[in-house]
């Protein structure tokens, strides 16, 4: 299931947005030694794989962007000097891989409207995928916001590995009018 944001864009200004892709894992117990840190939650994670933990009590177990020493279906540790005890919380995300997939964003005026307003796509330069650390970044000129009319849109991003089609973000995009011209 897509991740729902609720953005906003500048009509007649560059509009950019960075997205990573990643896969989340739920934390349910955390437990540090001085040297490594074991977090315990469902995962396909593998080792050497970068990931970024948040939302656990206490903070200290939260770790940005540090290399995963072993992992297993249920388990994962990190070297780390943390310690305490394990009060509740937990998410840890680790980028996917998406090298080679391509990818598409559309806005439109409600969902089943005939017509986009903006497509973006890896083909036509609107996204650009860098597949190894799964980010994705989207640009639209100040002349593409610039031909959408101001108001409340919706939209959404798709990434694509051959038939295969994942929708990684939705919303809405409200566009706010320009005033200086």
């Amino acid at each position: 299931m897509a991740v729902v944001y609720n953005l906003g864009m500048d009509q007649g200004a560059d509009w950019d947005l960075n997205v990573v892709y990643a896969q989340p894992a739920s934390i349910t117990n955390v437990s540090g030694n001085g040297t490594t840190v074991t977090y315990t939650a469902a995962n396909s994670f593998s080792a050497g794989q970068i990931v970024t933990v948040d939302q656990v009590i206490p903070y200290i177990y939260n770790l940005q962007e540090v290399a995963i020493a072993t992992a297993s279906a249920s388990q994962f540790t990190v070297t780390n000097a943390a310690t305490g005890n394990y009060v509740s919380g937990g998410l840890a995300t680790a980028p996917l891989d998406i090298t080679g997939y391509t990818a598409k964003m559309q806005m439109r005026s409600y969902p089943n409207s005939p017509t986009s307003v903006l497509t973006l796509t890896t083909e036509n330069g609107g996204i650009i995928i860098t597949g190894a650390t799964g980010n994705i970044q989207l640009h639209a000129t100040a002349t593409q916001t610039g031909a959408i009319n101001q108001g409340p849109y919706d939209y959404d991003l798709e990434i694509y590995q051959g038939s295969s089609v994942t929708r990684v973000i939705q919303g809405q995009m409200e566009v706010s009018a320009q005033v200086t011209r």
